[in-house]
């Protein structure tokens, strides 16, 4: 899901516009404050999950995605969103693993194979979020 979020909002930025009365302004921060916290949290989350486990940064970061995902599907004017928006990539970054911790997990040919699986989750999830973000809007009757 932190995958697809990073482009499934995309899709939904003229209906986010209109419900929410977003200035173009607010709509670049929903699209880019997403991946900006999304990006620069990782590190620090896995060095905080060095120290306090691995397992309970990743709980966390789920957490707070979820919380920050429920928050922006009910916020009420764009500022809202636009911190929520923040708030999913900082549980995003925080439960996605890709750094040297998270690679040193596997050696040899297990390394290879966990690599794989990751780059191809991330193009599956690029590839998929824009339409899934078209279905759910469809469905919505947005």
């Amino acid at each position: 899901m932190t995958l697809l979020d990073v482009s499934i909002v995309n899709v939904a930025l003229p209906s986010i516009r209109q419900a929410l009365h977003a200035p173009d302004a607010a709509l670049q921060w929903i699209v880019s404050g997403y991946a900006l916290s999304f990006g620069l949290v990782p590190v620090a989350a896995e060095r905080l999950g060095d120290a306090r486990g691995r397992r309970t940064m990743f709980v966390v970061g789920v957490g707070v995605f979820t919380v920050a995902s429920l928050a922006a599907g009910l916020s009420p004017n764009a500022r809202w969103h636009v911190g929520a928006r923040l708030l999913q990539g900082v549980g995003g970054g925080s439960s996605t693993r890709r750094c040297p911790a998270w690679s040193s997990s596997w050696s040899g040919a297990e390394r290879g194979w966990a690599f794989g699986r990751l780059g191809t989750t991330i193009g599956i999830s690029t590839a998929v979020s824009p339409v899934l973000g078209g279905v759910i809007l469809a469905v919505a009757g947005k």
